[in-house]
């Protein structure tokens, strides 16, 4: 059976640095645009598009990160996304919470004196999270938004509402962390990245994955040539390589992709992911 890349688990205290560095800069950043558009459009479900958004930049970030710093750690890059997101959540309460109890409420029409006024409260309540406990706590009382045709949404159903804008925002950033970076092949020979190939092959359809895993430990390297005459309307499956010049080891992710043409003739590609980071050595692709 063919090899699986396997993470050498290397994360350098500078790599960590970087990332950690990279994750607060995002964090008191994208939480002032998340708190701009949910005020400019106080609509739940644009606002639940905002928050996975939100979580999904933040990832962005943090991959970033872990690209530049080399951490090739699942664990600890977790730790970093949780630490990030959990750090960007507060901040957007505390951007939230100044704009509410701002004398001028939401408005861009600040002056130089008002921007340092809401710059100082924002710092106190960054630095006395027991403040801020309460603040939200008597939000939560009066509530800070209405659904069309309701009253006021407060209390237990409010609190669950900031519950689950939690677990958009963490979940988003914790999903894409942890299908980023630090999933990709690294070359310990080079101490660089494996480059993906911008070119992907598209083979015949795989139907047995047993199949397809014997003919590549024979070093059947027809089963990974590009075959030009398939078409979109047919089902194919795909080969993403990584792989560096001079690096022996070549890595492979195989999708199948299985297409449904309707009436008119649209094409709908559905795709499942057979291997990923599949180690292929002395095999062309």
């Amino acid at each position: 059976m063919a090899d699986k890349y396997i993470s050498s688990g290397v994360a350098s205290p500078s790599g960590v640095l970087k990332t950690i560095l990279f994750g607060i800069l995002a964090s008191f950043i994208l939480p002032i645009i998340y708190i701009i558009l949910v005020r400019l459009v106080p609509n739940i479900w644009f606002n639940a598009i905002c928050a996975m958004l939100f979580g999904m930049g933040l990832a962005y970030f943090i991959d970033l990160g872990i690209k530049i710093g080399k951490i090739r750690n699942f664990k600890i890059a977790i730790s970093i996304a949780i630490f990030c997101g959990l750090l960007a959540f507060y901040v957007q309460w505390v951007v939230f919470d100044t704009i509410m109890y701002s004398a001028k409420g939401f408005t861009f029409n600040l002056s130089t004196e008002d921007f340092k006024i809401l710059l100082k409260d924002a710092f106190y309540l960054f630095t006395h999270p027991g403040v801020l406990l309460q603040e939200i706590i008597n939000l939560n009382e009066i509530g800070t938004f209405r659904i069309k045709g309701s009253s006021t949404v407060s209390g237990g159903m409010l609190w669950l509402v900031w519950l689950g804008e939690l677990v958009v925002i963490l979940g988003a950033v914790l999903i894409t962390v942890g299908n980023g970076q630090v999933t990709k092949p690294f070359s310990e020979t080079y101490d660089r990245w494996m480059e993906q190939r911008k070119l992907v092959n598209r083979i015949n359809y795989i139907h047995s994955k047993d199949d397809f895993l014997i003919a590549l430990s024979n070093k059947n390297t027809d089963v990974l040539k590009h075959n030009p005459e398939l078409l979109d309307q047919q089902n194919f499956a795909e080969v993403v390589v990584f792989e560096l010049p001079g690096e022996q080891s070549k890595y492979i992710n195989v999708i199948n992709v299985d297409n449904a043409v309707d009436k008119k003739g649209k094409v709908t590609a559905k795709k499942k992911n057979l291997f990923t980071n599949l180690r292929i050595d002395n095999i062309e692709v």
